[in-house]
């Protein structure tokens, strides 16, 4: 059975007593429940329910040995069902302990019943009670005497009479005997007594049937009220159905005749070929019978009028004519007689064949004897109540309805519809073979609605109804003791979802719990049912359309205490059931709330029509409790049957079940796996079907159940494309679910891929992403993911052609079968592309339609296979796909002309949304079958075995009997199981059968995932990590490409190893995604705003300096500089916005090729961040901007690196200087001309476009506007901790440390000490004829040649820090001594005189090597500087420190010095500030961060004109903090 597990039903006869008759229902649920198991009755004790279920536990766990294990494996399928326990147990009585039996064929379906022929006599006959209080039940005749009657004969000499006992009140205690013997079966009624001469039978006539009446097989005959027949003991089933069914359509016999009562076999009529509907009477328009006493007397009258007037007159001859008028009328008078005679005989034809249709009706007997025979499809079903007279139902003009005659036949009622129900107070007889023709001929779900009682009688109608609960399509509800109120909630939601199947729902349940269930019934009842025509009213269950539940209330026969009338339970019409009689054998119904059908037309047309439900059953057919269990297994096994076998439709969409318990038994497996065959799908063989099915042929995925079983549709068989409809809520993505997950369970990844669509956000395909063979998974709905995607798979599909056509073979079918040839596995798998919810792509992308088109008309001889799912396929799909789908499949939709256009008729547009997963599929030969899908929740695993269960249905609800398995299942919501089995089967084929699949071709693992097959990559992640550091970029990588196809670089080009990795490049149109590097080779544009950029920008510059790779940044953005500043001495350079005159500096070094040397190991890398910016500031300096264009377009040429941002477009000859562009999606936006064209892609926001060289290399000179990249980025906190690491190896003395040539000037200098000093005048000035005034930027020593004698002006603005030079200068050349002047006065504040000036040179013991300082000299007087210009040769050198002043020309020194080739000039601002020497230009790399601190000066001498730093004369704690703090590491 397909449910979850395997579901076995039972009927306990063990705790059965007289009060309560009825069995229990037990249920068993599991998989370890092969058959099903007949338990007789045991003894009565405290450990009985210990005992049953410890019986039944061992006889579901353990296999039976010898002859049973063979029919258990023969039988593996088949649901075996005993109902009844074994009789006859010897004298002893019953046995102390459980007999546990699994049965056979062998065994009689149909013990005999209780106080009847023992079993050891063998039996030569079997006698069949076809109609009556007895009906159904079966009776041995063995040879001799077996009496008959209505009277139990008890035992004589404790051996059992051969008796039947029979509940029919119109038998005799002792009716009569059969006599078996080699002659035959004769029947023999028994003789009168003398004191019952006066007794006669229901005819009025005096017994008579004292001879032996010969009785034959297969011939029925009637005994007392019942039908009886007899039939071979040997006959099978079938044989005896067809019996029962000619023997109930024998007419013409009275139960009241004597030969009925004799046993006169009745006469039969030949039989209808169309029954027809009972429902309508038959048809019969005899003629209109004469009126014989007006033609009589027409015939009379002129004989009396002749007579008379031959008396008056005499005239004789007048007599004489009108006897002749007579004599004419005399003829009419005889025609007229013929013609009435043949109207009755039409009349009474027309009787005969509308009795017949009746009596072809099944009734109770032929359910409790036939067996699944009987339980045909009838279109008008009916319950049939029994036998008794009643008017024929006919229908036509001229009928004689006061003069028809009742005749004896069957009386039927229709089933419950909505509107009309049932009332029943019938007596348990009849309640019996009422409810199972009810639960037989309904077609829809019956629930059986049940509350606890008190009541003894209402315990027992409860028990009685309660074991309809074995009948499939039956529900029985008992209400529970807590939660009432969320149980009726989960119970009304139940029963809406049924409203809407095409045959409405039915509640049965009795009048004492009415008063509980009738919200319930209200809250299902909606509109106006009293309106519905009474046709419609009793038209069959299917033809009900209308949104209420049908209803049947079980009253008391004895009468209703209950204070709710029948009539506030149904909603419109109902017909009331009552028994009566002496011996309550009859039924009496009528009906309620209604008119009788009317008569179209009304004029001259009489009728009698069976939808009048009124009338007396007379005799009632009845079922024992015996037969009442027999025919509930009869009904059991036909629902087995149809369920193993043929299932009706209605069966198909009801047989909801798991995926996960689509799993055969140990041997099935073993033999399946034997035989090559996929029909196994457990997890634990999921290798070996791999193995054996990747060459197979065609690609087959379950459906679900269909009428022969499961329903397995092949890609190729029944492809190549599948479309699927069906409305929300009807199980489009679990339908899905199980096509994709069984085809991964019976197929290889490198024979199946994947590629799923899903428009939900994957709620119903994601938890199928983790299979193995999921090439792509496409989750969110994005214009430009859906275009992305589309545009790989049309790469697919050329890969495709072009690798199929070089190998010479026209279809994949042949590309498969040429690697089976060659033993290699094939490289492209068959494609299965699934999309769900496909009407939002073509809504929302019409151009998607054309790209699908063409891979719908070449996916055949390519192996691709498209799956499209939606809710309305009508206008969703072109006519130009519809005409490659050869399959479609509709689950539940909305209406009528949805269901037409997927499968030419409408039935899918009336399937319950009760029943999520049922639709129907049409094949490509035309055939359309119904199926349902399976709820996916996880794979099948034969060891995962569920645990048995034995449920007992009690007044409360179903109740556990059986303790807790030890086999628990996994936990959790059926997703999470569903992505663990997913995740099972990926770590099976990652750890098991990828490495064993890879092996023959002799490729390493690495390489093997290097050439993995993905037609769809995943979406471009949202960055791309930095490499790992030291570790060379990976060679790119294309997926979907091969290698051998694909453009390499040469071994030794050193692109993908020497460069920077910009990021993960994918270009869809071509299919190539792989990680892309930059050479450095050839300049780098990157377009983006400068909080955009950043992040990629700290990328390359980290790469850069983890290779330790020279560093230029030229930036214009100041938030970089001030975050860079603290670093700058990892840099070669670092130049800010307001630093124009380094950037020249800088700009003219780097036209000098190679300027770190040749013996770099890599390309210095130069960055001019902000070139917009860079050129609007350079506008007045076209000099600068020559040399930036020189940099971006022959930088690469001289050995660099170069890459330059932007904000904006470049502008003129700088748009071209670039051979590779970068640009992000905010530019894109920004660009008019890009973000219109229909050709360029849109990146997402994150991500940049690529222009340019850089997909040259990778597709050579196709056509292509730009290329998608996910950028490799870096935090500015991993960029520092890079700095940090460069600083930690500069620090340790690694040679590595970053140069000075373009460097700009510190802030400061410290003092160098004295032996530093010392050290470099002895090296550098042995002579003494050079002084040491500063140091330069490189922190090298700068000398100024002084003769003796010379003087050299120092020139400065205010604070410019010629008071700190002239110290500096003092300390710097130690070997010298000094004399200092202070033109403002010093201490004394009033200027030195001349005759003080000139003590102070007297005073000089050593002037030659005594330097002489002068400041502030534009307070001296000219005299003074007079003085001093005649004795300078007095002294080594003379050093004047000034402030220009304006009328310094009259100065007597400065005169002297104009022109003058020596001189420091302290942060001059331009040449105009050296117009004391011979200056041309001023050095550019004086300025720090666009500033001259103080100190910086510029010296002169001669021809070479340098800038340098003033060191500072600092304290030992002055000197630690400015070293933390600005300075820089001292010389």
């Amino acid at each position: 059975m397909f449910s979850e597990g395997m579901t076995l039903f039972f009927l306990d006869h063990h705790n059965t007593t007289d009060a309560l008759p009825y069995p229990r229902v037990l249920r068993l649920d599991g998989e370890a429940a092969p058959n099903g198991i007949q338990l007789h009755p045991g003894s009565a004790g405290s450990a009985h329910q210990q005992a049953l279920e410890q019986a039944l536990n061992q006889a579901l766990q353990r296999c039976a040995p010898g002859a049973h294990a063979k029919v258990q494996e023969i039988k593996a399928q088949e649901t075996t069902f005993q109902l009844r326990p074994a009789q006859n147990q010897g004298p002893s009585g019953a046995s102390d302990a459980l007999n546990i039996h699994i049965p056979n064929e062998s065994q009689p379906l149909n013990p005999q019943p209780l106080n009847s022929q023992p079993l050891n006599a063998p039996a030569v006959s079997l006698l069949h009670i076809l109609r009556g209080p007895d009906a159904g039940a079966t009776f041995p005749i063995s040879r001799g005497r077996t009496s008959l009657g209505r009277a139990a004969l008890a035992a004589r000499g404790g051996e059992q009479p051969h008796h039947i006992h029979l509940q029919d009140p119109f038998l005799k205690p002792v009716h009569g005997s059969f006599y078996a013997d080699s002659s035959g079966i004769r029947w023999i009624e028994k003789r009168p007594a003398t004191s019952e001469g006066s007794e006669k039978t229901q005819g009025g006539k005096r017994a008579q049937g004292t001879e032996p009446r010969i009785l034959r097989w297969n011939e029925p005959f009637r005994l007392g009220s019942s039908l009886c027949i007899l039939t071979s003991p040997s006959a099978d089933g079938e044989r005896t159905a067809e019996n029962a069914s000619t023997a109930t359509a024998t007419p013409g016999s009275s139960l009241a005749s004597s030969n009925s009562s004799s046993g006169e076999p009745a006469q039969t009529l030949a039989p209808l070929g169309d029954a027809g509907n009972p429902f309508e009477p038959v048809v019969v328009n005899p003629p209109a019978p004469r009126k014989l006493k007006q033609i009589l007397l027409s015939v009379c009258m002129p004989i009396v009028v002749g007579l008379i007037i031959a008396l008056v007159t005499g005239m004789w001859f007048l007599l004489l004519m009108s006897a002749a008028s007579s004599l004419l009328m005399l003829l009419h008078f005889f025609g007229g007689r013929a013609e009435n005679r043949a109207a009755s005989q039409q009349t009474h034809q027309a009787a005969l064949q509308e009795k017949e249709r009746a009596l072809a009706l099944p009734t109770v007997g032929n359910l409790a004897i036939s067996g699944p025979s009987a339980l045909h499809d009838a279109a008008y079903p009916a319950i049939v109540l029994g036998c008794g007279p009643r008017h024929p139902y006919l229908r036509g003009r001229n009928l004689p309805l006061g003069t028809l005659e009742k005749q004896d036949a069957p009386h039927y009622l229709p089933l419950p519809t909505p509107a009309l129900g049932h009332y029943l107070k019938l007596e348990e007889a009849h309640l019996r073979a009422y409810l199972v023709q009810l639960v037989a001929g309904y077609p829809g779900s019956v629930h059986v609605l049940l509350a606890g009682t008190d009541s003894a009688d209402q315990q027992r109608i409860n028990r009685l109804v309660q074991t309809l609960a074995v009948v499939p399509g039956v529900s029985v509800h008992c209400l529970p003791r807590v939660q009432q109120e969320k149980y009726l909630q989960a119970l009304q939601s139940s029963l809406q979802s049924e409203l809407s199947a095409s045959v409405p729902p039915l509640i049965l349940m009795p009048l004492q719990a009415s008063a509980i269930y009738a919200p319930l019934l209200a809250a299902l009842t909606s509109g106006p049912v009293a309106e519905s025509s009474q046709s419609r009213a009793f038209a069959s269950p299917r033809e009900q359309k209308m949104n209420a539940p049908a209803l049947c209330v079980l009253g008391s026969a004895e009468g209703d205490s209950s204070a709710h009338a029948p009539g506030a339970l149904f909603g419109a019409a109902w017909v009331e059931c009552a028994s009566e009689g002496s011996h309550r054998q009859s039924i009496r119904y009528r009906a309620q709330g209604y008119a009788a059908p009317a008569v179209q037309p009304t004029e001259g047309v009489y009728q009698v029509h069976p939808l009048a439900c009124e009338g007396l059953c007379q005799h009632a057919d009845g079922l024992s409790v015996e037969t009442f269990c027999a025919a509930l297994e009869n009904l059991y096994r036909a629902g087995c049957e149809q369920e193993q076998g043929a299932l009706s439709e209605a069966q198909v969409h009801q047989s909801a079940h798991l995926f996960s318990s689509l799993q055969f038994s140990s041997l099935q497996a073993q033999n399946a796996r034997q035989k090559n065959r996929t029909d196994d799908m457990a997890v634990e063989s999921v290798l070996q079907r791999w193995s054996a099915q990747r060459y197979a042929s065609d690609i087959r995925c379950y459906m679900g159940v269909s009428s022969g079983g499961s329903l397995n549709i092949g890609l190729s068989e029944h492809g190549p494309h599948w479309l699927l409809g069906g409305t929300t809520g009807a199980g489009k993505s679990q339908l899905l679910r199980s096509l994709v997950l069984s085809a991964a369970l019976r197929y290889p990844p490198e024979r199946l891929g994947l590629i799923l669509v899903d428009f939900k956000g994957s709620a119903g395909l994601g938890p199928l992403a983790q299979l193995p063979h999921a090439l792509s998974v496409l989750s969110n709905f994005d214009v430009s993911a859906v275009e992305r995607a589309l545009e790989f798979l049309r790469a697919d599909i050329h890969r495709r052609e072009v690798d199929l056509q070089a190998l010479g073979v026209n279809s994949y079918r042949d590309y498969l079968a040429s690697c089976q040839a060659a033993g290699t596995t094939p490289r492209y798998p068959e494609l299965l592309i699934v999309v769900d919810e496909f009407r939002m792509l073509i809504d929302s992308m019409p151009d998607a339609m054309a790209e699908l088109m063409r891979i719908a008309t070449i996916g055949r001889s390519l192996g691709l296979h498209l799956v499209l799912a939606t809710q309305r396929p009508q206008g969703a799909i072109s006519q130009d796909i519809r005409a490659n789908i050869a399959t479609s499949i509709c689950l539940r939709v909305a209406s009528a002309q949805d269901s037409y256009n997927l499968l030419e008729h409408e039935s899918a547009a009336y399937i319950s949304a009760a029943y999520p997963g049922a639709g129907y599929v049409r094949l490509p030969d035309g055939r359309s079958l119904p199926f349902r899908a399976p709820l996916v929740d996880a794979v099948p695993s034969s060891s995962d075995a569920r645990p048995v269960q034995v449920l007992s249905l009690e007044e409360g609800g179903w109740r556990e009997l059986t303790a807790a398995s030890a086999v628990q299942t996994l936990g959790g919501h059926e997703d999470e199981l569903l992505i663990r089995s997913a995740q099972q089967i990926r770590a099976l084929y990652e750890r098991e059968y990828a490495p064993r699949s890879h092996a023959p071709r002799g490729a390493q693992k690495n390489a093997a995932v290097q050439d993995e097959y993905c037609p769809i990559p995943p979406e471009l992640p949202e960055n791309t990590p930095l490499p790992v550091a030291q570790a060379p970029a990976s060679e790119p990588v294309a997926y979907g490409i091969d290698p051998a196809a694909t453009p390499q670089e040469p071994a030794d080009s050193g692109a993908a190893s020497e460069g920077y990795l910009l990021g993960e490049l994918e270009i869809a149109r071509y299919g190539v995604r792989r990680p892309i590097s930059w050479s450095g080779q050839q300049a780098l544009a990157l377009l983006a705003q400068s909080a955009e950029r950043a992040p990629m920008l700290y990328g390359l510059l980290a790469q850069a300096f983890t290779a330790r790779t020279p560093v230029v940044l030229l930036t214009s953005d100041g938030a970089l500089y001030r975050d860079l500043e603290p670093y700058a001495g990892t840099f070669e350079a670092l130049v800010g916005a307001q630093e124009l005159s380094h950037l020249r500096f800088c700009l003219e070094q780097l036209r000098t090729p190679n300027l770190w040397g040749t013996e770099a190991s890599t390309r210095p890398l130069i960055v001019v961040d902000g070139l917009d910016s860079w050129l609007e500031a350079l506008v007045r300096q076209p000099d600068t901007e020559n040399l930036l264009y020189d940099l971006l377009s022959q930088g690469c040429r001289r050995g660099y690196s170069v890459v330059f941002t932007s904000a904006l477009n470049p502008r003129g000859r700088f748009a071209a200087a670039a051979h590779s562009t970068l640009l992000s999606r905010r530019f894109l936006d920004a660009d008019l001309m890009r973000s219109t064209s229909k050709d360029y892609p849109t990146p997402a926001q994150s991500h940049y476009c690529v222009e340019g060289a850089i997909n040259e290399d990778l597709i050579g000179d196709q056509p292509l506007s730009a290329s998608i990249l996910s950028p490799c980025v870096a935090g500015f906190q991993e960029l520092v901790q890079v700095l940090r690491s460069n600083a930690a190896s500069t620090s340790s003395g690694s040679n590595t440390r970053p140069g000075t040539l373009l460097r700009q000037f510190p802030e400061y200098y410290r003092m160098p000490s004295t032996e530093y000093v010392t050290a470099a005048h002895a090296a550098c000035n042995p002579q003494g004829a050079k002084l040491l005034v500063a140091f330069d930027r490189q922190q090298m020593p700068v000398w100024l040649s002084a003769p003796a004698g010379a003087v050299v002006p120092v020139q400065g603005s205010r604070s410019a820090g010629k008071s700190t030079l002239l110290e500096g200068i003092a300390q710097l050349n130690p070997q010298l001594d000094t004399l200092v002047l202070e033109g403002s006065g010093g201490a004394t504040g009033e200027p030195p005189s001349v005759e003080r000036t000139r003590a102070l040179l007297d005073s000089v013991k050593n002037p030659a090597r005594t330097l002489v300082f002068v400041d502030d000299l534009q307070y001296l007087s000219p005299a003074v500087q007079q003085l001093l210009l005649e004795r300078r040769g007095e002294f080594r050198a003379m050093l004047v420190a000034y402030t220009p002043w304006p009328r310094r020309a009259s100065s007597p020194l400065l005169a002297a010095l104009m022109g003058c080739s020596r001189a420091l000039l302290l942060a001059p601002a331009s040449l105009a500030d050296a117009d004391m020497c011979t200056v041309t230009a001023l050095p550019l790399d004086r300025f720090t961060q666009g500033e001259q601190p103080a100190g910086r000066l510029v010296v002169v001498d001669g021809a070479s004109v340098c800038a340098a730093q003033v060191p500072l004369a600092l304290s030992t704690a002055a000197q630690t903090a400015a070293a933390v703090q600005k300075v820089p590491v001292a010389v």
